[in-house]
């Protein structure tokens, strides 16, 4: 069973580096490889677009996917909202606290909660 396992551990490892090497070849500065897959790739590039809207048309059939998706939208415009009231909100109580009149209202609400309050606990 270890030697399975270190086995597997040798073929994972030599995968490992055979795809850093591609990698590193496709994405270096004046690779050939990568002249070569791009030529590939604008060959067939028909036959992956066909790939890609199939599978975005299943997936966006899926109730599942439509279900997750309004969740998220919802969530990202309900935080975008958020955001842009929580500015407005700030503005308008910074303009409140400003004005003389706001104040003095506001201080005799606190005295009138303040004094309901002593009554109550009296």
């Amino acid at each position: 069973m270890k030697e399975l396992s270190l086995a597997q551990e040798v073929i994972n490892a030599a995968n490992k580096a055979v795809n850093q090497a591609i990698t590193t070849e496709l994405i270096g500065y004046n690779r050939p490889l990568s002249n070569f897959v791009n030529q590939v790739m604008e060959k067939h590039s028909s036959q992956f677009i066909e790939l890609i809207d199939g599978a975005v048309t299943e997936l966006i059939e899926l109730e599942e996917f439509k279900k997750q998706f309004k969740t998220a939208l919802n969530e990202k415009l309900a935080k975008i909202l958020i955001n842009k009231m929580g500015g407005e909100l700030e503005k308008k109580v910074n303009e409140l606290k400003q004005s003389p009149l706001t104040r003095a209202k506001i201080t005799t609400a606190l005295d009138k909660l303040m004094d309901e309050i002593s009554r109550i606990k009296g």
